[in-house]
Formats: structure tokens, C-alpha cells, sequence
């Protein structure tokens, strides 16, 4: 009974003809197509088809639902991870009278990650990132349940300010809804992690301890039934990692599946 009304609170509060189209948002994300609204320039909303999220999720949500859960998880790496997440999750229809998701985020001025220079400031508030990151998917990795698995990249998040700051913090922008429940698939995840990692390590000149003890407990855990040698092989690469030892491999695929 209480389904609809949570529903209703997803209901986009915009026309789809009032969004503008931003080409070029940044130049890590050329390839995107997002939008501002033409009365609030400070938010920039993502589109995502119905159809894209039931490929991804291979159909086992309703869109509502779908974004329902994805609203929480965000919202649980904001308040229990303390990982800035500026960003709103509706659900509507496009100019074309297609459902849809949106994701509406904070505009923020400032430059990615991967941009920032060098600076102590910096180096502590990245440090303290990929403790966060890390715990998120030790945390995850105890539990049964879905997890946002595509957090890593440093690409996927700004340090700036949005309207009202008054000091820059990280921002995490790149929120668009792509969930995940696999096991095993988060040894790919984590593996991709240490990779992201180390090349922020290797920029700031230190290593991150406490990310680097989570890692290590996350890869001490009993092995799953079902491991494959893909696996194994994303394993052996975060314990290269640990052990400060190069491992150049690239898998074919840096999603993991949805079971």
C-alpha cells in the first residue's frame, strides 16, 4: 500500500521541454549527453531510457523501483561513507513520451580528480576518498545485496565548489544508475579500484594505509563457490597491489555481469 505514494515522490518536478542540451560538458565526458534546466543553469541532469536500465539490470526491476533503490544506495554512500554525493534520482517521460530516469546533480565548478594539482589539501581529502571507497566494498562484500559498483574512476569525480561553499571538496558527479549484485564480479570492481588507485598514489607521492588494510581484508575472505579463472586472475591483480608489484593486464570487459 505504501508503494504509490513513494512513486509519486519520484515524479521528475520538470517538463522535459524545459532542458537544454549541454554539449561538451567536460572533456572527460565528450561522449555523454546531458542537459540544464533553463530557469536553474546550477543543476545538470542525465537522461537514462528505461530500455538502457532493463538492458543493464536485465529486466528484474520496474523503473520506479530501480531508482528507488538506487536514490537509497547514493544516499547511503553520502551519510554513512561521507563520499559527497550532490545529486537527486526522478523518474518521467522524455520528449518523446518515453519513461525515463533522471539524475539531477549539483553543477560544480571546479576540475576532475585526475586534474587537480598536486597540493597537501588535496592529498589528505583524496586519502580519505579511497578509505571510503574501499570500506564501501568491504562493507559490500559482507553483505547479500546490490552495491554501486562504477564509484572508482577519478574521472567520475570533481573538487570544486557547487553554489554556497565556501571551501572545495570532492564531488562525486558521474551518478548515473548502475547497480550490481555479483559476488565475484567484485573482484573485477576492486581490481579496477587498485588500478585507479595506485595512479593517485603514485601523483600525491604516498600510499594509502587505511585503503590499502581494506583491500587486504577484502581479498582475505573464503573464496566463493563459484570462482571462475577470470576471477582468480582480477585476485592475483589486487595482490599485486598490496605487494607494490606491476601486474599489466587489462580485462575484456571492465563491467561485471548482473546475476
Amino acid at each position: 500500500m505504501d508503494k504509490e505514494p513513494k512513486n509519486e515522490n519520484l515524479q521528475a518536478p520538470f517538463n522535459p521541454d524545459d532542458l537544454i542540451g549541454i554539449n561538451n560538458l567536460n572533456e572527460v565526458k565528450k561522449y555523454e549527453k546531458f542537459f540544464e534546466l533553463k530557469d536553474e543553469p546550477n543543476k545538470v541532469i542525465r537522461v537514462e531510457s528505461s530500455g538502457e536500465l532493463n538492458r543493464k539490470h536485465k529486466g528484474k526491476f520496474e523503473l520506479a523501483e530501480l531508482v528507488e533503490i538506487a536514490k537509497g544506495l547514493y544516499k547511503e554512500l553520502q551519510e554513512k561513507y561521507g563520499i559527497n554525493v550532490p545529486a537527486d534520482f526522478f523518474i518521467g517521460k522524455d520528449k518523446k513520451e518515453k519513461d525515463v530516469a533522471y539524475s539531477v546533480v549539483d553543477k560544480i565548478e571546479g576540475k576532475h580528480l585526475g586534474e587537480v594539482d598536486k597540493s597537501e589539501e588535496i592529498s589528505k581529502k583524496v586519502e580519505k576518498l579511497y578509505t571510503s571507497v574501499t570500506k564501501y566494498f568491504l562493507d559490500k562484500s559482507k553483505e547479500d545485496g546490490l552495491y554501486l559498483w562504477d564509484i572508482c574512476g577519478p574521472s567520475q569525480y570533481v573538487y570544486g565548489k557547487k553554489p554556497g561553499d565556501r571551501e572545495e571538496e570532492i564531488y562525486l558527479v558521474d551518478t548515473d544508475i548502475w547497480l550490481n549484485n555479483s559476488k565475484t564480479g567484485m573482484y573485477l570492481v576492486v581490481y579496477w579500484l587498485t588500478r585507479h588507485m595506485s595512479g593517485q598514489e603514485n601523483k600525491i607521492g604516498i600510499q594509502f594505509n587505511e585503503a590499502r588494510n581494506n583491500i587486504k581484508q577484502f581479498i582475505e575472505q573464503p573464496l566463493p563457490k563459484n570462482i571462475s579463472a577470470t576471477d582468480i586472475k582480477n585476485i592475483d591483480g589486487i595482490k599485486s597491489f598490496l605487494n607494490n608489484e606491476k601486474f599489466n593486464y587489462d580485462p575484456r570487459s571492465a563491467t561485471p555481469d548482473f546475476e
